[in-house]
């Protein structure tokens, strides 16, 4: 059930990549949009510093299913924020309006599930091992890759 709901969740932020490609945000909502962008960017870059000092000094136990947890969820809760960013920016788009009404519930279910640390061990991490750092790693990827080389041509943002 994680597996394929973590597969459904990435087809459907491709699914709304491919499909806002060429359509021009909503521009009443051009600050908020551009917020949730900014976050989206700098977000790892944030959560690297903030992890870094929390393992080096509070969280030192169970440090690979930790680092792995952390992976996962930060995964999440970036599709989150950009399933939101979506829906705000194209709203008036009935197919992308859908998708995003099922990536939101569906993201944040696992959110939910997984953010317990005790629970994530059991779920993922006992089943998995280490191989729950490429699942992380690999929506990580999935999500930078894409959504960066949309900002890059210039299409992500807010015209």
């Amino acid at each position: 059930m994680l597996y394929v709901g973590l597969i459904m969740i990435a087809c459907l932020f491709l699914y709304l990549q491919r499909a806002s490609f060429s359509l021009v945000a909503d521009s009443k909502l051009r600050l908020p949009i551009k917020r949730m962008d900014m976050l989206i960017v700098f977000a790892p870059f944030i959560s690297l510093v903030v992890f870094s000092i929390l393992f080096l000094t509070v969280l030192t136990g169970q440090l690979a299913d930790r680092i792995s947890h952390a992976l996962i969820v930060f995964s999440l809760w970036i599709f989150f924020t950009y399933f939101i960013k979506i829906l705000f920016g194209y709203w008036k788009n009935k197919n992308i309006l859908l998708v995003s009404l099922v990536g939101i519930p569906l993201t944040l279910y696992f959110i939910f599930q997984l953010t317990p640390l005790d629970n994530y061990t059991k779920l993922v991490f006992l089943k998995i091992g280490n191989f729950s750092f490429i699942v992380g790693l690999i929506l990580i990827i999935l999500f930078y890759s894409n959504y960066l080389h949309k900002r890059k041509l210039g299409v992500a943002e807010v015209h």
